[in-house]
């Protein structure tokens, strides 16, 4: 989407940038969601179609008139026997922001290039955007910085001491890669802003070491969700572009020694997989103390109880260590075939990435 942004704002034109910024209930659509409006009246992405996003159409217009931005709360309360596609029964608010290019009041375009570069990257970052400013000097509706790596890339938030709050909070929520509204306070002036902060993920990476049959279909899923995939193994014959034309990387070689060598984030996900225990086991010690978001071995319950009862008492690796580790992998719905193994498996990592239940959605109250 950004691309397009930075090649419209080239070109003069003035855009709507309507976001998601808060939701309750039920929506068709998450928190940091977008849609683009242009003054010629195209539209890039959603915000969840229907009467609720020509309601948000609407004001982008007026937005784009005034280079005001403006919330818009949209709610989706319709009767369910109604014929309105808005019965989803919740409501969302949505900041619609005027993006032009203007280098001295709104660096639009700055902004633009550098989001554009880091999503062709994947190395992620974090967007904070002030929704609204109290007794915070300069500071003002629309306002924003792109932070990354810690630091301060681009942005047009006047006010020190709101922007070291605003530092300080992206990287928890870049973290937790939860796009999120965030009050801050500054006692120095008794100043209080309220600041989106949405996150742009680095790439989330699936390492899956063991290419035998349940690889297939895990790296046909892993790609649909758009995951960055390695393959590893020792065996050059199952190792290989032929067997996996859709990876990212193919290693062969100690699978251990090979996952030592990768770099693994807070955004990588590890599945082991292997064709026996004493290549899980050694592959397990070698990243069980990294960041990666997500570690499933798979495995019967005995075996994988064998296994953490010799990292315990012959490693000393702590208990809460081993508890970081989804064993034996998956989650149950009475899975058999590969595929559907393999379904139960990257169903876990998302449950995991997303913070889900895992119960059936019928049982919630």
């Amino acid at each position: 989407m950004y691309s397009q942004v930075k090649k419209l704002l080239e070109e003069g034109e003035t855009l709507a940038m309507a976001t998601i910024v808060s939701s309750k209930g039920s929506t068709p659509r998450e928190v940091g969601a977008k849609m683009v409006v242009t003054a010629s009246g195209d539209i890039l992405g959603t915000v969840g179609g229907g009467c609720g996003e020509a309601e948000v159409c609407r004001k982008a217009v007026e937005v784009i008139r005034s280079r005001k931005p403006a919330m818009v709360t949209v709610e989706l309360m319709d009767d369910i026997e109604s014929d309105s596609p808005a019965v989803c029964g919740g409501i969302m608010d949505v900041f619609v922001d005027p993006w032009w290019d203007d280098p001295a009041s709104a660096p639009c375009k700055e902004f633009a290039e550098e989001l554009s570069r880091v999503t062709d990257e994947g190395s992620g970052g974090v967007i904070a955007t002030v929704l609204k400013a109290e007794n915070c000097g300069e500071a003002s509706s629309g306002q924003k910085c792109f932070i990354r790596n810690g630091e301060l890339k681009a942005g047009n938030i006047p006010n020190e001491a709101l922007l070291q709050k605003i530092l300080e909070v992206a990287e928890s929520q870049l973290n937790k890669e939860e796009s999120k509204e965030n009050p801050i306070t500054l006692p120095e002036t008794d100043g209080k802003a309220l600041v989106f902060f949405e996150i742009i993920p680095p790439m989330r990476k699936a390492i899956i070491v063991g290419a035998g049959h349940l690889a297939i279909p895990l790296v046909q899923f892993a790609k649909i969700l758009g995951f960055h995939i390695t393959v590893l193994d020792d065996r050059v014959k199952y190792a290989n572009r032929e067997r996996f034309p859709d990876v990212d990387e193919v290693f062969v070689g100690d699978m251990a020694a090979t996952l030592r060598d990768i770099p693994i984030t807070p955004f990588t996900y590890i599945v082991l997989i292997t064709r026996g225990h004493q290549y899980d086991e050694p592959c397990l010690r070698a990243i069980i103390d990294s960041q990666a978001k997500y570690i499933g071995m798979i495995g019967s319950r005995r075996r994988i109880q064998a296994c953490f009862i010799r990292f315990r008492d012959e490693d000393g690796i702590p208990e809460e260590m081993l508890n970081r580790v989804h064993a034996p992998i998956g989650l149950d719905i009475g899975s058999e075939t590969p595929e559907e193994i393999a379904l139960s498996i990257i169903a876990e990592m998302i449950k995991v990435r997303r913070g889900g239940t895992g119960q059936p959605l019928s049982k919630h109250q």
